[in-house]
C-alpha cells in the first residue's frame, strides 16, 4: 500500500484549498489560478512519483493527482472543501498496471483531513483499496495515516506518526492471507524547509507487525509546490 504551519501543509493542503482569483492589471478581469505540487516518496514500496493540482471549475475546487510506481499508475479526483481551520478532500481513484495491461485497483472512498492552527498541524488519510474485483485471490485493504506536528520554527516541525493497514478479506491456500492488521508502524516525523516552496519530510518508526527483519519502517518525502 502506498503510504508526508506555513511549510507543513505541503502535500494535501493543496488538495484542500480552493484556488483564488487574481486581478489583471490591464483588464481588471479575474482569472482562476491553479495551484500545483510535485512529490517523491521512498518507502517499502520503492520510489514513487506524484503530481497534483487544484483547479477552479464553476466556483468548485476540483483536486486531482496521479501516482506512479514502476508500471503501476493511479489517478485520483475529488473536491476540496475548507471550513475554517479544517480542510477536507473526499476523493475516488482508479489504478492501472500498464505492464500487465490490467485495471487493478479501485481506491474509494478516500478522505484527506487537515487541521492547521497557529503552530499545530494534524493530517489524516483514510483510504479503501479494492483489488479483488479485478483479480481472483487479491486482497482488499483499509489504510489510514495520521500525524501531528508542532512547528518549532519557520523551518522545522516535529511530531508523532502512526499508520495502519488492515486486510479486509482472507484467502486460503499456500500463498493465502488472513484478514486483520497487516502493518502498524509507529514513530516520529520531522518536516524540514528546503528552500522556497520545498519541504523534506522524514518518518522513521517501528513496525509492530513481525517482518522477520529489524522492523524499521519509514518514509522519505520531498515536496515542491507552486
Amino acid at each position: 500500500m502506498r503510504r508526508t504551519a506555513s511549510l507543513l501543509a505541503l502535500t494535501f493542503t493543496l488538495l484542500t484549498i480552493a484556488t483564488v482569483s487574481v486581478a489583471s492589471a490591464d483588464s481588471h478581469e479575474e482569472e482562476a489560478a491553479t495551484s500545483g505540487w510535485f512529490r517523491v516518496d521512498t518507502d517499502s514500496l520503492g520510489t514513487q512519483f506524484w503530481f497534483g493540482a487544484t483547479h477552479n471549475v464553476a466556483n468548485l475546487a476540483i483536486a486531482s493527482d496521479i501516482y506512479v510506481v514502476g508500471t503501476f499508475a493511479e489517478f485520483d479526483i475529488g473536491v476540496a472543501l475548507s471550513f475554517g481551520d479544517i480542510a477536507l478532500t473526499p476523493m475516488v481513484g482508479i489504478g492501472f498496471d500498464f505492464g500487465s495491461t490490467d485495471v487493478t485497483t479501485l481506491i474509494a472512498p478516500q478522505l484527506f483531513t487537515i487541521f492547521s492552527k497557529d503552530k499545530l498541524y494534524f493530517e489524516s488519510w483514510v483510504q479503501l483499496f479494492f483489488n479483488s474485483p479485478f483479480a481472483d485471490g487479491a486482497g482488499d485493504d483499509f489504510y489510514t495515516r495520521n500525524f501531528f506536528l508542532y512547528q518549532v520554527n519557520d523551518e522545522v516541525s516535529v511530531g508523532p506518526q502512526v499508520e495502519i493497514t488492515y486486510r479486509l478479506n482472507s484467502e486460503e491456500g499456500m500463498n493465502g492471507f488472513d484478514s486483520g492488521v497487516s502493518s502498524l508502524p509507529i514513530g516520529g516525523r520531522i518536516n524540514l524547509g528546503y528552500g522556497n516552496n520545498n519541504t523534506l519530510g522524514l518518518f522513521v518508526g517501528y513496525e509492530t507487525e513481525d517482518t522477520g527483519g529489524d522492523n524499521i519502517a519509514g518514509r522519505f518525502t520531498f515536496v515542491r509546490t507552486w
